[in-house]
């Protein structure tokens, strides 16, 4: 891959990755609720998740699934299952103004396996395996070392995405700052619940 098609792929990596997904949705209000730093797990689950599946992809076994129809719709209802799931689980948890102090007592327990929570939601997105297949041929080269190819292919899709959800969980932290309150938290999270669930719902259709 030169120069000029690198540019080209990352910008328009960088505009893909940039639409709001339930990834985005889930760093959006950790970030909110517990900070950078303790959120930083799901960057990296929803990240590595991406990147494996662009590398399945790239290496054939993407189409595999993709040609499956028991395999991508396995895949596909594991995914919806897992975004109801955590949409029942947020409302369920989501603080209220009189429960602050037991909310943040349990934080930690409410907030725990964040990696394994976004890397389940990344990998389970089958639309992700067939979005790749139709993508990357376009930036790919018969004459150029393929495993070369690739590993540009997977470095900068992971590190764009890493940026991009950084820039967004930073954009959240700096609203919340301006707006911070328990009861807005709440409804945030209520909000969060609703559409995770929702998106779960909609990817069974």
């Amino acid at each position: 891959m030169d120069f000029n098609t690198w540019v080209i792929f990352t910008i328009t990596i960088a505009l893909v990755i940039g639409i709001p997904g339930p990834l985005t949705l889930l760093m959006v209000n950790s970030s909110i609720n517990l900070g950078m730093k303790r959120s930083m797990p799901i960057i990296l689950g929803g990240s590595t998740a991406s990147s494996i599946l662009i590398t399945i992809s790239a290496l054939g076994l993407g189409a595999i699934i993709a040609a499956s129809e028991t395999a991508f719709y396995v895949i596909k209802y594991i995914g919806a299952a897992y975004l109801i799931y955590l949409g029942i689980t947020l409302w369920l948890t989501s603080k209220t103004a009189n429960q602050e102090g037991e909310a943040n007592a349990e934080e930690p327990k409410k907030h725990q396996n964040l990696l394994l929570k976004s890397f389940t939601l990344g990998i389970t997105n089958p639309k992700d395996i067939v979005f790749f297949i139709a993508f990357l041929p376009q930036f790919i080269s018969p004459q150029e070392s393929y495993f070369t190819q690739l590993s540009v292919i997977v470095v900068s899709w992971f590190a764009v995405d890493f940026l991009c959800k950084v820039l967004y969980g930073v954009l959240a932290r700096m609203i919340v700052g301006r707006i911070n309150s328990v009861r807005k938290t709440n409804v945030l999270d209520r909000i969060s619940a609703v559409v995770f669930v929702a998106a779960g719902v909609a990817a069974t259709i």
